[in-house]
């Protein structure tokens, strides 16, 4: 749908609009997902993540496996390649999310791994 308004300030209030709706809907929609993992009780999902490939005592290959970690974890609660990004972006931001990131790298017990992630906080916040 166009705007079709003649003032660009109304046109981009539509499209603000529309923004927070489709945010607003896939928040709803990470909540529902949520609900029913915690309704399903011990219902969890396993994802296999395969790092032989990976020198996990370097930077690059411990930055490789968190990327793998972290499409796996998203996939585990829910989000899939086809999802819409603000959907990936209210899962990532779940406590499914984080427990299974938090789990996973425990489990891995590879120091440089475990050093990376700990950092994610430090590295996004130095990216703004």
């Amino acid at each position: 749908m166009r705007c079709r308004a003649r003032s660009s300030e109304v046109c981009k209030g539509s499209n603000t609009l529309k923004m927070i709706m489709i945010f607003a809907a896939a928040l709803a929609l990470a909540g529902a997902a949520a609900s029913q993992a915690a309704i399903a009780g011990d219902n969890s999902a396993t994802v296999k993540v395969g790092y032989g490939d990976l020198d996990l005592s370097s930077a690059k290959g411990s930055a490789a496996l968190l990327h793998r970690l972290s499409d796996a974890a998203l996939q585990a609660c829910g989000a899939s390649d086809f999802s819409v990004p603000e959907y990936r972006w209210a899962i990532e931001r779940s406590s499914c999310y984080r427990d299974s990131m938090d789990r996973a790298v425990a489990d891995l017990n590879a120091p440089a791994v475990t050093h990376l992630y700990d950092r994610r906080g430090e590295l996004a916040d130095a990216s703004r």
